[in-house]
């Protein structure tokens, strides 16, 4: 079939952040999968690949801001993925840093050793970084496994090791912080709160969105309804007819999307209408990153309003779940999708999403997917490093969009190719982090014997001109393999 001819209907969704710009979400991803699609030419490896055309065109000044790509597969099948984002991060304003952190502390130890166990829930399963139905690898492709996988259990042992102590000390050291923030600003103590409070746009942008949106219930009908009323145009056709809906929600971007498709909710009710008269579209959920594991968890120890909204189930009327389904819902059910995507090493999902909240969303097994997948190993960056992932994740977005059946060619889905190059610039990317931590541990010890008087200070500083030297390098290299993730 490859790529699906008409108009397809994109909404992105942003998660939580202390500096998100309109439009910046939007561009990051439609620009990516343009990109994707372009490096993955039929033919690849010939003496003549055949390339896709593909028009971008951009307007962040429009309401909602807006993005489409024109599509003209190697096979001449044209198609354009209209794209609107649902840009929510002015939708209520933030609050106090200190009200944030007397919330977070009796549920900050808890989220670290459920984060814990979650990294370890499965560790090796290299299935999901393959094409679906694919049983075998190559030699070079389980070398590269077999190392990644050895580097990813000690990393998560680590992990564990700092991971389980902060599940206690952190809890303690915030409980003690929270008073400080009604110290008077006496001058003796004012460089002292100046640097306390440097930590407050995170307490208030970050972490205060997830509070004000789980627990004051009209500031999050603002947040969810920037996403309702985008979903309802496409539905209604508003920004011109397209045959399907993608909603493409990263982090809490997730929560919200699961929010809005509610059960009770505006676009269920519109879903309704729209159904009895034939004009029922297909509506797929992708989660990337997603947030609902840690946020539902959140819920549990959260206001009654938290509570009771968060412990809905998708609308039937979306997913078609009814119990004892017969023939009709049955096909209700081909008109919903949802794919959920997280990278291992991701601490925000933690994992794939619970049994337990796909049992809530009453959701038909056969029309839920999760996706594990390989983006650099790193804590740090993984959670931001979806939309550079070519080999893995875009793929498997694009696909989604296309219908969900079929990429919209063989060469721009999830090939062997990709998947070997992705893997094996990990395991490299995994052998400069080792060697820079034998460089630290080295100039760790090279600081002692100075200390001690057993090296001159001249000695020292040299091997810390070396060790540095070594970070810059280990920046470089990584850079060049991967790109600006910095």
């Amino acid at each position: 079939m490859g790529l699906s001819p008409g108009r397809h209907g994109v909404i992105v969704i942003h998660g939580i952040s202390d500096n998100e710009q309109r439009g910046e979400l939007l561009a990051g991803v439609t620009n990516s999968l343009a990109d994707s699609l372009l490096e993955s030419p039929a033919g690849q490896g010939t003496d003549s690949p055949a390339y896709p055309v593909i028009k971008r065109e951009m307007d962040i000044t429009s309401d909602p801001p807006s993005a489409t790509l024109y599509i003209r597969a190697p096979d001449s099948t044209e198609a354009t993925w209209v794209c609107k984002e649902a840009f929510w991060a002015d939708a209520f304003p933030a609050p106090l840093a200190s009200s944030v952190l007397r919330w977070l502390w009796p549920q900050i130890g808890s989220q670290l050793r459920y984060a814990w166990r979650g990294f370890w829930r499965d560790p090796a399963n290299n299935e999901e970084y393959r094409p679906e139905g694919r049983q075998a690898l190559g030699k070079s492709h389980r070398r590269a496994y077999a190392f990644t996988n050895c580097v990813y259990r000690t990393e998560l042992l680590a992990m564990g090791l700092l991971l389980l102590p902060l599940s206690v000390v952190v809890p303690v050291a915030l409980f003690f912080v929270w008073p400080l923030y009604w110290m008077p600003r006496l001058q003796f103590l004012a460089r002292f709160l100046d640097w306390l409070h440097k930590m407050d746009p995170f307490l208030s942008r970050s972490l205060g969105d997830v509070r004000r949106y789980i627990e004051h219930g009209m500031w999050s009908a603002s947040a969810r309804g920037r996403l309702e009323s985008i979903v309802i145009d496409m539905l209604n056709d508003k920004f011109g007819e397209v045959e399907d809906i993608t909603i493409i929600a990263h982090s809490m971007g997730a929560v919200v999307a699961y929010d809005a498709l509610g059960e009770g909710g505006r676009i269920a009710q519109v879903v309704e209408q729209l159904g009895a008269g034939g004009k029922r579209k297909k509506l797929t959920f992708v989660s990337i990153g997603s947030g609902i594991n840690q946020v539902f968890r959140m819920v549990r120890k959260s206001n009654l309003y938290a509570r009771m909204q968060f412990s809905r189930p998708l609308a039937r009327q979306i997913t078609g779940f009814e119990p004892g389904t017969g023939q009709k819902s049955a096909s209700l059910r081909e008109r919903f999708f949802w794919l959920d995507i997280y990278a291992r090493f991701d601490p925000v999902p933690v994992g794939d999403l619970d049994d337990e909240i796909i049992e809530q969303a009453q959701v038909h097994k056969d029309r839920v997917k999760r996706r594990r997948v390989i983006n650099l190993d790193n804590p740090v960056r993984d959670h931001s490093y979806y939309w550079k992932n070519h080999a893995l994740v875009m793929p498997r977005i694009a696909r989604a969009i296309n219908g969900g059946a079929e990429y919209p060619w063989p060469e721009a889905g999830i090939t062997d190719k990709k998947v070997k190059r992705h893997i094996q610039a990990v395991a490299m990317l995994a052998l400069l982090r080792l060697s820079m931590a034998i460089v630290v541990v080295g100039c760790l010890v090279m600081g002692g014997l100075t200390l001690t008087g057993v090296m001159t200070i001249l000695s020292y500083v040299v091997w810390l001109f070396f060790a540095l030297l070594a970070v810059g390098a280990y920046q470089a290299i990584r850079s060049s393999r991967f790109g600006d993730i910095s």
